[in-house]
């Protein structure tokens, strides 16, 4: 590895051209070290602490774990991140291929995102929302709006503190404009968990089942991807209870789903079926947005515009954020504020917050981010492509189909004893999903692929003796 230019960028090679961080072989880039069982008896004692505290529908312990991921014991307890590393409470090192639920695109606690909020937490930590706005959230709204600009002119924005709330506010604005209360959204969809939100997301039915007697009625859902006409009639009714649909919401690339790239040309038919009908497009960017898929926006992929855009999870650097943008023409639905704003909530547009955003956008644009994803998708086909494992998805968003239900948990499990942090995907569980801080390095990379490759068939091994006998042969 060289040693930092003058601008205190590292530059490696080969591999990304700038990472602006003090990361190197033993921080940020290193690899995985586990020196002993999982969990630890510090991260053991931390999750009694958990279990006795949290309500027990959050995090998943022994029982639910040896379940689902053959491990029996309780989850690992983060204390310390940084770039592609993160480690536990017992000092076990690992490389994370989740970016923390594609949060950390540009790497966990980033140098430049730490300094630009150690510095806004010692001149405002927090604002007044609506009624006294500060510089930084004006300044992060500017920033968006450059961004969404190239989404279609998206160009006026409603923050957030969440990718559900983000949501939630692009469905308020879409209405408004449409005037009409339906919303069409699509079977594996995943847009959050807050009522709103969840009235729409259709991932699993045990996620809505406790709360369907109280979820909105207003949304109806069809297979995502299925026949634009199947939906061009369905909105057009009469008698299809689709006939008050105004909005129609989708994710560009459907995440939490499995990774689903739709039918090329799929997207464009929602544009057309919406200028036809006079509905309002959303695009939940929240997680293919700002360079994951390729693009700075999945749209792109496709050359499709949205009306509204939902967006969160990376935008803040590992902040909570989440933002609605929308054109002028349609945020106009909401007309003037008469004092009281209908929308807003305490922390809007967080100065801390917004001054991470900042640095985060920053960094993307440095490191032009959608390059390393298209880096990453390249590098992905091009090793599991020989070995038979298929892969789905775009850029920094993959998805590896195992061809088993469950067996992504399973192979989650195997790897986190190896020091690799992956989540199962889709809603079989059959992909192991693929989100990685897009700035890790290419030995970071190589190893997980070898690790995962292992990994997998140790898992179709088990499953099926004779087949994995097979294919060991030269």
């Amino acid at each position: 590895m060289e040693r930092p230019d003058d601008t205190g960028c590292i530059r490696q090679q080969p591999g990304p051209a700038k990472l602006c961080a003090d990361w190197n072989d033993e921080s940020g880039w290193a690899l995985p070290a586990v020196r002993g069982p999982l969990p630890g008896p510090l991260g053991v004692a931390l999750i009694d602490v958990l279990a006795r505290h949290e309500s027990p529908g959050i995090t998943a312990r022994r029982a639910r774990q040896g379940e689902a991921r053959g491990l029996s014991k309780d989850p690992i307890a983060w204390v310390r991140a940084a770039g592609a590393n993160v480690w536990d409470a017992d000092g076990n090192r690992f490389v994370d291929l989740t970016a923390g639920f594609g949060v950390a695109t540009i790497g966990h606690t980033h140098p430049a995102v730490t300094a630009a909020i150690t510095a806004q937490a010692s001149r405002l930590l927090h604002g007044m929302g609506d009624v006294f706005p500060n510089d930084r959230r004006i300044e992060l709204m500017r920033a968006l709006a450059e961004k969404g600009d190239e989404a279609g002119g998206l160009t006026q924005v409603i923050l957030g503190s969440s990718g559900a709330e983000a949501v939630e506010a692009a469905l308020k604005t879409a209405t408004l404009a449409a005037r009409r209360p339906g919303v069409l959204a699509f079977w594996g969809g995943y847009h959050g968990l807050s009522y709103g939100a969840l009235a729409a997301t259709a991932y699993k039915a045990d996620f809505r089942a406790p709360f369907s007697a109280q979820l909105g009625t207003h949304v109806r859902h069809l297979p995502y991807g299925c026949d634009p006409g199947l939906i061009d009639a369905f909105v057009a009714g009469p008698a299809t209870c689709g006939e008050s649909i105004g909005v129609i919401l989708v994710e560009p690339i459907q995440g939490r789903g499995g990774e689903v790239v739709p039918p090329a040309g799929w997207l464009a038919a929602l544009r057309e079926i919406c200028d036809r009908r006079r509905l309002i497009l959303v695009f939940d960017e929240v997680y293919t947005g700002l360079g994951r898929t390729g693009r700075w926006w999945a749209s792109q992929l496709e050359g499709v515009r949205p009306d509204v855009m939902a967006v969160g999870k990376s935008l803040g650097g590992g902040l909570p954020i989440g933002a609605a943008l929308a054109r002028p023409d349609v945020m106009r639905a909401w007309g003037d504020s008469q004092g009281e704003a209908i929308h807003t909530s305490t922390f809007l547009g967080n100065p801390v917050v917004a001054a991470a955003s900042l640095a985060t956008l920053e960094v993307m644009d440095g490191l032009d981010i959608p390059a390393l994803a298209r880096r990453f998708e390249a590098a992905t086909r091009d090793f599991f492509a020989p070995h038979g494992i298929p892969v789905r998805g775009r850029g920094g968003m993959l998805g590896l189909e195992l061809g088993s239900a469950g067996a992504a948990a399973r192979v989650m499990g195997r790897l986190l004893r190896d020091g690799f942090i992956v989540l199962p995907s889709g809603v079989l569980g059959d992909i192991l999903g693929l989100t990685p801080p897009l700035v890790l390095s290419d030995a970071q990379r190589d190893a997980a692929f070898q690790a995962i490759l292992h990994a997998v068939a140790a898992e179709r091994a088990e499953a099926s003796p004779l087949e994995a006998t097979t294919e060991s042969q030269p």
